[in-house]
């Protein structure tokens, strides 16, 4: 399982929210926040007999704390970028710049070196962007760094850019994680996407640990409109393998 660990925390509880969908609001466990929970995790990679591979969520890293040197250290495989510098209305989150009052160069000076460092750790990159509002940066990280796996999460926003990723990187992944309402509302098309893009498409749902029900339903939903097994089996480990080895 690939696990979104948040390995770095603001000073206050509240603060920590601030860029926290407020859905999620009340699945959090605020013993991640006050005890370190999360470093601890990362540590260990073993979780209730289920194996974590841990990607830390970069999302309250600012400039002084940008050497990721001690995540590595710590035993986390990939990185989770959550790039939002601006008002993210639709979602519930401040953006960035507001959060940290930085400009937008100083934004994406720090992006740009967190992905560089982590590229050169050997990790993965899940980096959540909105393709219609940033799709150029997306593109301009993929060109500078061909072969290292790139995750863009639930189907970058748009399924049309998202097609146009995946045809022009093969280095580039997605994810339908977040995105149930949505698949169930419009079957056939999610579906004729995710089986067009079998090799590029990775389960995901975006659940918390202690939400196994969550999980069951995306499974649930994947297994009733795909039959063959040789594409459940790619979407549910053989992509996750070849981005991990």
């Amino acid at each position: 399982m690939a696990g979104i660990i948040i390995g770095h925390f603001p000073c206050n509880w509240e603060r920590f929210l601030d860029l926290i969908p407020p859905q999620y609001h009340g699945s959090l466990d605020k013993r991640f926040f006050e005890e370190g929970l999360g470093f601890q995790v990362s540590i260990a990679q073993q979780l209730d007999a289920l194996k974590v591979i841990p990607y830390l969520d970069g999302r309250f890293i600012e400039a002084q704390d940008s050497d990721l040197s001690r995540f590595y250290q710590a035993g986390f495989k990939g990185l989770k970028v959550l790039y939002i510098p601006d008002e993210d209305s639709e979602f519930g989150r401040i953006g960035w710049r507001k959060f940290y009052r930085i400009s937008k160069i100083n934004y994406q000076r720090l992006i740009n070196r967190m992905v560089e460092q982590a590229f050169s750790f050997g990790w993965p990159i899940i980096f959540h962007a909105d393709l219609r509002r940033y799709g150029d940066i997306v593109k301009e990280i993929l060109q500078t760094n061909p072969g290292c796996p790139f995750i863009v999460p639930h189907f970058g926003f748009s399924r049309k850019i998202m097609a146009e990723f995946l045809e022009r990187f093969d280095h580039c992944y997605t994810d339908f994680s977040s995105l149930l309402s949505f698949m169930q509302n419009n079957p056939r098309d999610y579906i004729d996407f995710i089986v067009t893009y079998q090799d590029r498409v990775l389960f995901g749902s975006d659940a918390f640990l202690g939400q196994p029900d969550l999980t069951a339903d995306y499974l649930k939903f994947v297994t009733s409109f795909i039959g063959e097994e040789s594409i459940l089996t790619k979407i549910m480990s053989e992509n996750y393998l070849r981005i991990h080895g």
